[in-house]
């Protein structure tokens, strides 16, 4: 939404608060636990995989040669 309403100021607040707060501190930390476990490891792979994708790729309009090396 905030991109379409051309407020790059909170979109990259959006952004930022996708990758530190919800995906680094919350699902990073709550994962740590699970990836010892081989029965659910490859669950847990799969969502880290899924919400580093859609995380690149929101942060690739704004850091865009960042997002591609990432």
């Amino acid at each position: 939404r905030r991109m379409e309403a051309l407020e790059v100021h909170g979109a990259v607040a959006a952004v930022h608060h996708f990758w530190l707060r919800s995906f680094c501190d919350v699902y990073l930390e709550t994962a740590k636990g699970t990836l010892k476990d081989p029965r659910t490891s490859l669950e847990t792979q799969q969502t880290l995989l899924s919400c580093a994708d859609l995380g690149l790729r929101l942060l690739a309009p704004f850091t865009p040669f960042l997002a591609e090396e990432l």
